[in-house]
C-alpha cells in the first residue's frame, strides 16, 4: 500500500483489530502518522466574554495542533481536492458512533462548496461512517481569519437554522479552529433556536 501523504510504499503491521474489521486499514505510513501532534487544552471562552456569543459554545475539544505537517496535509485535502485523505482521520472520529447528541458538521456556503467541489467536514464523518444531520445553512460567505477581534464579534450571523432543534443537545464538527468565530456563530444561532447544549469537536486547533 502507498501512503496517502508521502506516496511511499508501506506494509501495515498485522493486528487482530484490523483482521476482524474493528479498525479500518491503515492508509498512511508510521513515519507520517508520527508527525501529527496532539492539541493542548486551552480556554476558548475568554475571547468572547462581554459579547452576545458569550456562553454560546458549552465545550470545545480539538484533536491535533496546527503544525507544519498538518498545514501541508490540510492544504492537500482541502485546496488540492484530495478527498481520499479524509480516510487518514477516520479513527479519530469513530468514537462518535456512540454519541447521543445530534452530530452537525459545519456547512460550507454554496459558493465555497462549488469552488472546493466537496464538503470537507462532511467527508471526515463519511470516511468514519458517522451519521449526521444538517440543520444549519451558511448564509454569509466571508473569511473571518483576517478580521480583527472587534470585527469578528460584531459581524453578521453567518448561519441560519432550517430544522427544529428545540431541546436538542448538539455536537458541532469542524476541521479547523482558528479564531472560533464560525463555531460561536453556529452555537449562538442554534441556542437562539432552542438547542439546550452546543459542544464542538474540531480536527485541528491553531
Amino acid at each position: 500500500m502507498n501512503c496517502l501523504v508521502c506516496s511511499n510504499e508501506f506494509i501495515e503491521k498485522p493486528s487482530w483489530s484490523t483482521l476482524f474489521m474493528i479498525k479500518q486499514p491503515q492508509v498512511i505510513c508510521d513515519k507520517c502518522q508520527n508527525k501529527f501532534e496532539q492539541a493542548e487544552m486551552r480556554d476558548f471562552r475568554r475571547d468572547w466574554e462581554g459579547t452576545i456569543f458569550e456562553g454560546a459554545l458549552d465545550s470545545l475539544t480539538s484533536i491535533y495542533c496546527y503544525n507544519e505537517f498538518m498545514t501541508d496535509v490540510l492544504h492537500q485535502y482541502k485546496f488540492l481536492q484530495d478527498v481520499e485523505m479524509a480516510k487518514i482521520f477516520r479513527e479519530d472520529f469513530v468514537h462518535l458512533k456512540s454519541e447521543t447528541a445530534m452530530i452537525v458538521p459545519i456547512p460550507m456556503h454554496p459558493e465555497k462548496l462549488k469552488e472546493r467541489t466537496f464538503a470537507q467536514v462532511d467527508e471526515l464523518l463519511v470516511a468514519a461512517d458517522i451519521p449526521f444531520t444538517q440543520p444549519l445553512q451558511k448564509i454569509m460567505n466571508t473569511t473571518q481569519g483576517k478580521k480583527s477581534k472587534i470585527e469578528r464579534t460584531q459581524s453578521e450571523i453567518l448561519f441560519t437554522v432550517t430544522e427544529n432543534v428545540a431541546e436538542k443537545s448538539i455536537l458541532l464538527i469542524d476541521d479547523l479552529y482558528t479564531t472560533g468565530t464560525t463555531l460561536h456563530h453556529a452555537a449562538y444561532i442554534l441556542k437562539q433556536a432552542g438547542a439546550s447544549k452546543v459542544s464542538a469537536l474540531t480536527l485541528v486547533r491553531v
